[in-house]
């Protein structure tokens, strides 16, 4: 996590740092990425960035999970995420879509994540710490239609959702997926969609 003085940061303040870094690592990779030159398009000093952040892994980590916080306020802003039973938020791919088009970068760095064996358990991690209060929001909605079980734990539910959607990204990575490219009306990723909307049903349905 940052350190307390990067919270004190204005939002927009916030967000240009962490933008600037996801374009230095999309550009040059982690390894190449420079601290000098992520505060230089950013507008602050290089040392400032080490009062935000304890070095370069930390920031990279944060970024992931900054990245899927964005995602999902966007998301709520223009769908009734609140609202939304578990299954809807899966087959809901148009409102994804247009955000993945507004956030390319973004997306490709998230994708990116996977080719850092050494910091993907630990960017996964932060990643699923941003997106389970959702899930959750989500298994709730769920559970209040109906529409899934209600002897099942709401932790155990989770798993069980993170496991099936982390199965259909990884398959869309073993194939090379650009999914700053995804085509939501493509018809063989909608079947398999579909499928995938199939087996969470089986696990969960009420």
């Amino acid at each position: 996590m940052p350190k307390e003085t990067f919270f004190r940061l204005r939002d927009e303040r916030q967000e240009g740092i962490l933008r600037s870094a996801i374009h230095e690592f999309v550009e040059h990779g982690f390894e190449r990425a420079k601290i000098g030159d992520i505060a230089k398009n950013s507008g602050v000093a290089t040392g400032s960035i080490y009062q935000y952040f304890a070095d370069k892994n930390e920031l990279y980590i944060y970024c992931a999970k900054w990245s899927l916080e964005l995602f999902m306020k966007k998301l709520g802003s223009r769908t009734n995420l609140k609202d939304m039973d578990i299954f809807e938020y899966f087959q809901d791919g148009i409102s994804k879509v247009e955000i993945i088009s507004e956030e390319r970068e973004l997306v490709i760095f998230m994708q990116s994540l996977s080719k850092r064996p050494d910091l993907m358990d630990a960017s996964m991690a932060a990643m699923y710490e941003a997106s389970n209060k959702h899930i959750k929001m989500l298994i709730q909605n769920s559970k209040d239609k109906g529409l899934v079980r209600t002897d099942i734990d709401d932790d155990l539910l989770m798993e069980y959702f993170i496991a099936i959607t982390e199965c259909f990204r990884m398959r869309l990575v073993k194939r090379d997926v650009d999914f700053s490219e995804v085509n939501v009306d493509n018809p063989e990723l909608q079947n398999e969609m579909n499928q995938m909307i199939e087996l969470l049903k089986k696990g969960m349905e009420g």
